[in-house]
């Protein structure tokens, strides 16, 4: 999820989207949605097991990203569809990214909850 935060935040300026200033609506929401993620990718890195709803939220990301084409006016770039696909990619990624993510480790904190309530040593670590 971190690499894709990194590439989403270069990709306005890698792909040159063709906004005038950073100010456009499109910029600015891949630049916002990569800070927030990135930090959100990164705690996990930290603290993968303290944190799944982390995951949860870069996976909503994700999904905005998905639907920003249809919200956000894309039509102001002199590349527009450089910019959707961009954002599909990388939202689809975050939202699958984010889902396995989420749910193998709420599913790995269960086994350890009843391994520690049946008297069992935790193999799972």
């Amino acid at each position: 999820m971190f690499l894709c935060a990194v590439w989403l935040g270069f990709a306005p300026f890698a792909l040159h989207y063709g906004f005038p200033t950073l100010s456009a609506a499109v910029d600015t929401n891949d630049v916002t949605v990569a800070v927030v993620v990135g930090a959100l990718a990164f705690t996990r890195v930290v603290a993968p097991r303290d944190l799944p709803w982390f995951s949860v939220l870069s996976a909503v990301l994700g999904a905005w990203l998905v639907l920003a084409p249809l919200v956000l006016d894309y039509s102001a770039a002199r590349q527009p569809g450089y910019a959707v696909v961009n954002d599909v990619v990388v939202g689809l990624a975050l939202l699958v990214l984010g889902t396995v993510s989420a749910t193998m480790t709420y599913r790995q904190r269960a086994a350890e909850r009843a391994a520690g309530q049946a008297g069992e040593p935790s193999s799972v670590r």
